[in-house]
């Protein structure tokens, strides 16, 4: 913007282009393909901020820099975008654009030409497309690669907003459905295995939808086409559930073919995709008919847990999760049936079917009014849990881990031993520092204090406009977990001169080993960061989906004990 117009050189830049018009004014744009590198330097974005006050109505989002690294890692790793980036010539070098036109055919009003462009600074502004351009500023592709752009002459800012506008609400982004159904035709063939087995999770949820003598026929989105159930949350089970590989680049993740229906070790890429997809339906497909066939008489059981959105990530992932349990068991093998497969699976299903046709109320409240993120987990922990009651052998790690976290015992204990270690750090870290600084140790630590006094202010206020009442705050109240390690870690071996009897430095005592080494002085002073972490857990008692797991609670057991609290 500094250089705005300003020539980079006197040699213009020329490109071969077509001149077109659209639009009720027939407005005049060009298509042409250009190197990034040089538009890089003729382009720029018409953010909302005031050093561009003159250029207003401006429009454009701010570049966000986490999304440009993604853009630069897709395109050097082989990616493109095959969509124009849009342009818009205009200001003191417009009339310095120059078309060459060759002759016009009869039978279309566009004819091509070269387009002669200045080569100038921040002569086209970017209506849409910026991210694309700009991610390609570190790729090392900025100098070989051409992008395909149209741009336009001339037109003012509150054209360019407009256009702006409709092409971020009128054009209608792929949708999740259509996407995941596009998979299977874009990556079957692809060379990479991940992208492959991308392909394959697409494959079988077509398969499950779309083939007529199955229980999901016709209930599962395909394409643009509606459903009761979203493609999505089988996407997701299948990505997770264990029941195909996962991969990275060309490899198998080595503990998740244990018990896939895949051949990791065959060779015969095509075989074995298809040989897995016909496993995996036929499997999936003989586990919903028989819920279709237990809870035919209790249809509001069936459709209100299994054949559901926020059922269908559970149930088949619960699939997954047996089918591994069960492989590990010695159960099942690879080269079993789908007959086989399914009667050393059925138990377990009958007991999840019977547990959700006498659900109690609190529990069915609590799968059916999760909302958010969280919910898929807590309806697949649920469905698990309610197979281990009645089966104790089916116990998988992470259902342990989420029965602990839901121990209310356990959380009240968690929750006593970090009111006492919180409390015993506020009391040595004040005791010390007054004993270090004196009357002026508040004054030594004048940063944390503003902040804490800042904290209290607005708790102060917060429970002023609650009614209830007016309530000083003293901002040592306000004190954090990081405060203290903050301070801990500053003065960390500092002690008076001369070190009266009975003082012990920072190091002295809070230098705890918790099995991460202890040797320095940030391995000594670790445990502050996992007892910041617990502390952080344990403050959301509100809800039963977070809570730290019986390791946790013993970790924070033995910092109680080392402090010797």
């Amino acid at each position: 913007m500094l250089l705005k117009n300003k020539d980079i050189n006197k040699v213009r830049i020329e490109v071969p282009a077509i001149e077109g018009e659209m639009g009720g004014d027939d407005e005049k744009y060009y298509m042409f393909s250009i190197e990034p590198k040089t538009l890089l330097k003729l382009g720029f974005v018409l953010h909302r901020t005031r050093a561009n006050e003159a250029e207003m109505p401006t429009y454009q989002r701010l570049l966000v820099p986490s999304r440009l690294q993604g853009i630069t890692k897709f395109i050097d790793d082989g990616g493109y975008f095959p969509n124009s980036v849009i342009l818009n010539f205009s200001g003191e070098n417009l009339k310095k654009i120059e078309f060459q036109a060759h002759s016009r055919k009869e039978d279309t009003r566009s004819r091509t030409g070269v387009l002669k462009i200045p080569n100038a600074y921040a002569i086209a502004y970017i209506i849409d497309g910026q991210h694309r351009i700009y991610g390609y500023a570190n790729s090392q592709y900025k100098s070989s690669d051409t992008i395909p752009v149209v741009a336009f002459l001339g037109l003012d800012s509150s054209e360019q907003l407009e256009m702006f506008m409709d092409i971020n609400q009128n054009q209608k982004a792929v949708s999740p459905t259509l996407r995941i159904t596009l998979e299977e035709d874009l990556y079957w063939n692809a060379p990479r295995l991940d992208s492959r087995i991308k392909a394959l999770r697409s494959s079988i949820i077509s398969q499950l939808g779309s083939d007529q003598s199955g229980p999901l026929f016709g209930k599962i989105a395909l394409g643009e086409d509606r459903a009761e159930l979203s493609a999505k949350p089988f996407a997701d089970a299948l990505l997770r559930c264990g029941l195909l590989p996962e991969a990275k680049g060309n490899k198998f993740l080595e503990e998740a073919t244990n018990s896939s229906l895949y051949d990791t070790t065959s060779h015969d890429h095509q075989d074995a995709m298809e040989q897995s997809r016909t496993k995996t339906v036929n499997f999936i497909n003989a586990c919903y008919s028989f819920a279709d066939e237990f809870l035919d008489k209790d249809q509001n059981t069936l459709n209100t847990f299994i054949v559901y959105n926020r059922g269908t990530y559970a149930f088949i992932s619960l699939i997954g999760s047996l089918n591994t349990y069960l492989t590990e068991e010695g159960q099942v093998k690879f080269s079993s049936t789908t007959e086989e497969r399914f009667e050393a699976i059925r138990k377990y299903l009958q007991a999840l079917f019977e547990s959700l046709k006498s659900i109690q109320a609190e529990d069915k409240e609590r799968l059916l009014g999760k909302l958010g993120s969280g919910a898929e987990t807590t309806w697949f922990r649920m469905f698990q849990d309610f197979v281990s009651k009645r089966f104790t052998g089916y116990l998988p790690a992470d259902l342990l881990d989420w029965r602990e976290r839901q121990d209310t015992e356990l959380q009240d204990e968690g929750r006593k031993l970090a009111i006492r270690i919180e409390r015993h750090l506020k009391n040595v870290c004040i005791a010390n520092l007054k004993a270090l600084f004196g009357d002026n140790w508040d004054i030594e630590i004048g940063a944390i204090k503003r902040e804490c006094e800042k904290r209290a202010g607005e708790e102060e206020e917060k429970i002023y406009k609650e009614g209830l009442g007016r309530k000083k705050i003293d901002w040592t109240e306000m004190l954090t977990v990081p405060d203290y390690k903050t301070i801990i870690e500053k003065y960390w071996v500092k002690a008076p001169d001369p070190k009266p009897d009975g003082f012990n430095t920072f190091e002295e005592h809070f230098a705890l080993d918790i099995g991460h080494g202890f040797n320095s002085k940030s391995e000594k002073s670790r445990w502050l960061s996992a007892f910041r972490s617990y502390r952080n857990t344990l403050a959301h008692e509100g809800t039963k989906d977070k809570g730290l797991n019986k390791h946790e609670v013993d970790l924070l057991r033995e910092i109680h004990d080392q402090l010797e609290i």
